[in-house]
């Protein structure tokens, strides 16, 4: 074993002490600051370090892919590419947040593999389908790193945010008009019709989902709610969730998801480019893999506080859209963390904790004393 990938095996271990002490030692979920950043520095690593040894070791063996034609070489490029990034920021997220005992937010675990596998393969078939292209221009290397580069990331964020969950949820079912659903589908349009906003469908995720989120669709959003959210709360209560979604869309929030995915995509093109890249060349894989994990974190620590933020100031609008009723939306968010047996005292990743935002609707909402 050679001494760079002896490090990577190092990193590994250590990262995978760190979360075993961190889950043992914190039981009360209450894990918050620097605690959630070394979680996720660990996790990185821990993820990483395996990639990184994989690395090291390719690099020895250098693979001759010349004669392999060019869209398969493509391919072959996209395909680990997407593996690499999209396997590793998602297997690291979910060491996090099972350290941290918080829920991942996903409407299922067969829905976040088939994710995964349409962004390798879709990303296969990107790279192949480019590579000729980009193989006919002049001074190749230097427009093929940097627009490959920046082309990957951009493409994978508006995939994994607004492409993928449009078409995984295109074929669900919309909320029936029924006394059963207490007219909420006329309810959500009303809402949107005074807002001046076109009227977004509301469709069921069939299953036990207990939550509700805004689809960015094509042409217009979605609204996307749990079945177990509706049998979970009382209509006031899903009412309420829906309103928060609503706002959510009056805001505009998606340009903010939009414009921050960018940013990150931007910013890891240069990293790469100007620092990883080299590192690498100069034999200094450690650093390199180092250089990826310090980005990243920055990234999900920056994208935590500005989301954050922003469910504060929709749960605000969302109380002004239910007339200044705010109470039915802080039940609602205390019966989801109840049946998520989630602490009300513990932040997450992207969302304030529960405790802090009922506290916030209360204090605007009519008759709160």
């Amino acid at each position: 074993m050679t001494p760079a990938a002896l490090v990577f095996v190092v990193v590994t271990a250590i990262g995978i002490v760190t979360l075993v002490l961190v889950r043992a030692l914190r039981p009360d979920r209450q894990a918050r600051g620097l605690t959630e950043l070394g979680v996720l520095l660990a996790a990185y690593g821990a993820v990483y370090g395996p990639v990184g040894a994989g690395l090291v070791t390719l690099n020895e063996i250098d693979p001759d892919l010349s004669h392999l034609p060019p869209f398969v070489a493509g391919a072959l490029m996209g395909a680990s590419l997407a593996i690499l990034v999209v396997g590793g920021i998602g297997l690291a997220m979910g060491l996090a947040l099972w350290v941290l005992r918080r829920p991942v937010e996903l409407p299922s675990k067969r829905l976040g593999a088939r994710w995964f596998l349409l962004l390798v393969v879709a990303f296969a078939v990107l790279f192949g389908v480019a590579m000729p292209v980009f193989g006919t221009m002049e001074d190749r290397s230097a427009v093929f790193a940097w627009v490959f580069t920046g082309l990957f990331y951009i493409v994978f964020w508006l995939a994994h945010s607004f492409l993928l969950p449009w078409l995984t949820f295109l074929r669900s079912p919309r909320l029936a008009e029924s006394p059963e659903s207490g007219g909420l589908q006329s309810w959500v349009d009303e809402v949107m019709a005074r807002q001046g906003k076109r009227p977004a469908p509301v469709r069921v995720h069939e299953g036990g989902l207990v939550n509700a989120f805004v689809l960015w669709g094509i042409r217009k959003p979605w609204l996307l709610v749990g079945e177990g959210l509706l049998k979970a709360l009382s209509p006031h209560e899903v009412r309420a969730v829906l309103a928060h979604e609503i706002a959510h869309i009056v805001r505009g929030d998606h340009v903010r998801l939009l414009f921050s995915g960018v940013a990150w995509a931007l910013a890891i093109t240069v990293c790469s480019q100007l620092v990883i890249v080299p590192l690498f060349a100069a034999d200094r894989p450690a650093l390199a893999i180092a250089a990826i994990t310090v980005c990243n974190t920055l990234y999900f620590v920056a994208l935590g506080v500005m989301m954050r933020r922003v469910e504060h100031a929709t749960d605000l609008l969302a109380v002004d859209l239910l007339g200044g009723r705010g109470e039915p939306l802080a039940s609602a968010l205390e019966k989801m963390a109840l049946v998520k047996r989630a602490s009300a005292k513990q932040k997450g990743m992207t969302h304030p904790s529960v405790q802090n935002r009922v506290e916030a609707i209360r204090a605007v909402s009519e008759g709160s004393g």
